[in-house]
């Protein structure tokens, strides 16, 4: 197994995030987890030579919380991230959630800069991992969440009135995936 922390990676907590995978995975799977480490596109070269040695091996990769917008950006076009697809196309298992998962999409849902910000409603080119099959995803995670208490923080907290101006944004032949909370989208 492997920890990819991307999502996070401009996160200053971002070594909390993968310790709680590695003890989750190791105690609770009995399989030893590695840290693929890629912060950021600008690593040194040395970074991202460990990081692709600790991929070559992996068929368990995982990745998670962050922003997904931050993911997208720093994995595309990146060599570890033709890393991940290669071994996913290898047979090895991708399980990616909440963030990660929403960046695999052909359309993003750029969330920190909607529900943080502020930014008027729109979508961001995704990585579009599925598309060679003809699907063009909006993978939105967090679809059952209620962290909100007053008020509605369905969708990935967009809400379920915002998100439906959001789908009506959508090309006609976008399919949104809704991945419920404490769910991973693993293929």
């Amino acid at each position: 197994a492997a920890f990819l922390d991307t999502p996070a990676g401009f996160e200053l907590g971002v070594e909390t995030i993968h310790a709680r995978f590695r003890d989750y995975v190791e105690r609770r799977l009995e399989v030893p987890m590695e840290l693929a480490s890629f912060r950021t596109a600008s690593a040194s070269p040395e970074s991202i030579a460990l990081a692709l040695r600790v991929l070559a091996d992996a068929n368990y990769l995982l990745a998670g919380p962050g922003s997904p917008s931050y993911a997208a950006s720093q994995w595309r076009g990146s060599a570890v991230f033709d890393a991940v697809v290669s071994r996913w196309n290898a047979g090895a298992q991708l399980v990616w959630a909440s963030s990660a998962a929403i960046a695999l999409g052909r359309h993003l849902l750029p969330v920190y800069e909607i529900y943080k910000v502020g930014a008027p409603l729109h979508w961001l080119e995704g990585l579009d991992v599925l598309g060679e099959y003809r699907l063009s995803l909006a993978i939105v995670t967090h679809w059952d969440n209620a962290e909100g208490g007053t008020h509605d923080t369905r969708a990935c907290f967009m809400g379920m009135e915002r998100f439906d101006r959001l789908r009506s944004m959508l090309p006609t032949d976008a399919v949104t995936l809704g991945i419920d909370e404490h769910t991973a989208c693993t293929l």
